[in-house]
């Protein structure tokens, strides 16, 4: 059975593609967001350590692996995460690195007023985030290709290794 060919050309006249134009433009206006985060988003990398001392006075001593202790300075920002017991709830709280002349440790103190009565104790446990750049997203991809690379990521001398050990 055959379509009379009146029929068919009024079928392409009523057919005016606006689902397929509307799906088009919503989907260049989607990737042209996604281009705008990609190139000019902010993304905060982390040193995280989970070895962490309370010392008498109050503050709290970190232990870091080489590499990122070169990357933490005096007075970049923290985030302190205490584990709490298993009826308490874990308690987050801002911190501020005061001390990074130690090898391996980093020195912080939180930026509360006093640790809860229930966190105060010999041995803490929870982990210290330490906020140490800001980049893109086009930088990290980059950077996993290795056609970027930031000032921790450049190979030393082994003069200035030595050195730096001292």
């Amino acid at each position: 059975m055959s379509l009379q060919f009146s029929r068919s050309l009024r079928s392409l006249k009523a057919d005016s593609f606006r689902a397929s134009r509307i799906g088009l433009v919503l989907a260049v206006i989607f990737v042209i967001a996604l281009l705008i985060w990609f190139f000019f988003a902010k993304v905060t990398l982390y040193e995280v350590s989970t070895n962490i001392e309370l010392t008498s006075d109050g503050r709290i001593l970190a232990q870091f692996s080489e590499e990122g202790v070169r990357r933490i300075s005096v007075g970049q920002t923290a985030i302190l995460r205490l584990e709490g017991k298993k009826e308490q709830q874990n308690l987050n709280l801002p911190a501020i690195v005061i001390d990074t002349t130690k090898k391996d440790k980093i020195e912080i103190i939180p930026l509360a007023p006093s640790l809860p009565e229930e966190f105060e104790m010999d041995t803490i446990k929870g982990q210290v985030d330490v906020e140490v750049e800001y980049v893109k997203p086009i930088e990290m991809v980059l950077r996993t290709s290795g056609k970027f690379m930031n000032q921790s990521q450049i190979p030393i001398s082994p003069q200035t290794y030595q050195e730096e050990k001292k």
